[in-house]
């Protein structure tokens, strides 16, 4: 058997075929098909000369399997909690067509299984026929991706245990959060939306934060927001700006790198969770340290983490957490660096590129747009292209690891390199300056200097205008 990865391989059998001369007519060919499934396309030719070689495509959508067996059951509905797919019945391991004993029995005994174990009913998902190659009937069942996830089994229920979801070429359990995502996915509720267990809320703090801000907080308010809905019922984006927010954030202060031994640690919860920003943001800064520095008749106060920065990842942390998760959003402060671990994983669709980039998408947009109002947050989509802007001139950089439920930020002290500074302070009082300047406040020659000022160009602190001896650089 020779495995085809991509299309390029047919393009090779193509060749081999008009090389070699080879007829595939009506009788030759045992098959020849092209199964198109969200752009991803998957092509099974076989031909017989001698011997068959057969080559396969296979990926998440297409399974091969010898015979029925009850295991199908989770295989369906795997393919209809993720992207759909198509399951043939009659091969062997080897890819060779060995057909079914009894393909109208089996085929009467596969309608059973969908029928009597499958919840909710798939049976307007699922299609299967008979065909017959090599002189061999087999099953081709086709399966549609479904509208009412999670699709389980009837005697486990929508448990671990129950429903199936297809990873690569493997089906795997769900995740009890994979679950909880299906059930908001079909419903079209989102969690912000859904109705508080908890209607005995009340939101001193909010009242207060909202009165300073000079922004109205009354029912009507508290309708257009989307605290409370259209029977007047609160809903969970109430109960996070409530009092009784049973959500929370947890801050640890480290003696070195590691985790072994603490210095400090501090819990934020049973409060409004805008109480909890803004107790954890003072916290925080209260652990940045701050250096300052005379510039002629100016003091230049400098601190080891960009302010800004620290406010934007505290935000996202709180406003872009799955709190589907039971859990507390994590801080840990190390000697070096700070991270901002968040529960939940990148909103579906989105990459991590495309978050460098400023792509905005929340799964919590109403919250997002109640720290927007109160002036939390600047703009929405902006917070992490800001915080790489702040560390262009630091020899550190921040880093971004992603896992299903989790987002970690990881923030490093800032490091500037010292001819960077002068540079840039220098660029901050002029305006604008030659390389022969930069040589003199750096008591570098020719060479040094050139050779910092495109390290700067490359990271884009500054840029380059004129040419020849009239080039002067100025901060981007």
């Amino acid at each position: 058997m020779k495995n085809a990865t991509n299309i390029e391989n047919t393009i090779i059998v193509a060749f081999l075929l008009l090389e070699y001369n080879i007829k595939v007519d009506e009788r030759e060919r045992m098959w020849s098909k092209v199964l198109i499934k969200n752009l991803k396309i998957d092509i099974i030719i076989v031909i017989k000369k001698k011997e068959v070689i057969l080559l396969i495509t296979e990926n998440n959508n297409l399974e091969f399997k010898r015979e029925l067996t009850d295991s199908i059951v989770k295989e369906i509905i795997a393919f209809c909690n993720t992207t759909g797919g198509t399951i043939i019945l009659g091969y062997n391991d080897n890819g060779k067509v060995v057909g079914l004993k009894n393909a109208k029995e089996d085929l009467d005994r596969l309608s059973s299984k969908i029928n009597d174990s499958i919840e909710p009913s798939v049976n307007f998902l699922v299609s299967s026929r008979i065909e017959r190659e090599d002189n061999k009937e087999i099953i081709v069942v086709e399966v549609l991706k479904g509208t009412n996830k999670p699709y389980y089994i009837k005697s486990k229920g929508m448990t671990i245990d129950g429903v199936f979801v297809r990873l690569g070429a493997t089906v795997q359990r769900a995740t009890r959060e994979t679950i909880k995502e299906m059930i908001v996915e079909s419903s079209g509720i989102s969690f912000e939306k859904n109705i508080s267990i908890n209607q005995d809320l009340t939101f001193t703090y909010a009242n207060k934060i909202f009165k300073k801000k000079n922004i109205a907080f009354g029912d009507i308010e508290k309708k257009n927001l989307g605290l409370i809905n259209a029977d007047n019922k609160y809903t969970n984006l109430a109960l996070l700006i409530s009092d009784q927010c049973p959500y929370s954030i947890k801050v640890a202060r480290y003696k070195d790198n590691t985790k072994t031994e603490f210095l400090d640690s501090k819990e934020f919860s049973e409060q409004s969770i805008l109480s909890q920003y803004e107790n954890a943001y003072e916290y925080l800064m209260m652990n940045n340290r701050m250096s300052s520095k005379i510039d002629g008749m100016e003091r230049i106060d400098e601190y080891e983490y960009p302010k800004n920065s620290l406010r934007e990842l505290l935000c996202n942390t709180i406003t872009h957490r799955d709190y589907e998760i039971n859990g507390s959003n994590l801080i840990h402060i190390f000697n070096d660096k700070i991270e901002f671990l968040s529960l939940g994983g990148l909103v579906s669709g989105l990459t991590i590129e495309d978050i460098k980039l400023g792509s905005s998408s929340s799964r919590n947009p109403n919250l997002v747009n109640i720290f927007h109002r109160l002036n939390f947050v600047e703009a929405y989509g902006t917070g992490i292209p800001r915080m790489y802007e702040e560390y262009k001139a630091s020899i550190t950089s921040p880093e971004i690891k992603v896992a299903p439920n989790s987002f970690l930020v990881i923030l490093p002290k800032l490091n500037l390199k010292n001819e960077y500074t002068l540079i840039i302070e220098y660029l901050k009082q002029n305006n604008q300056g030659t390389r022969e300047n930069f040589e003199t406040i750096l008591k570098l020659g020719k060479s040094a200097t050139i050779n910092i000022l495109n390290e700067m160009l490359e990271k884009e602190i500054i840029e380059k205008i004129g040419f020849s001896k009239n080039i002067v650089y100025k901060l981007k």
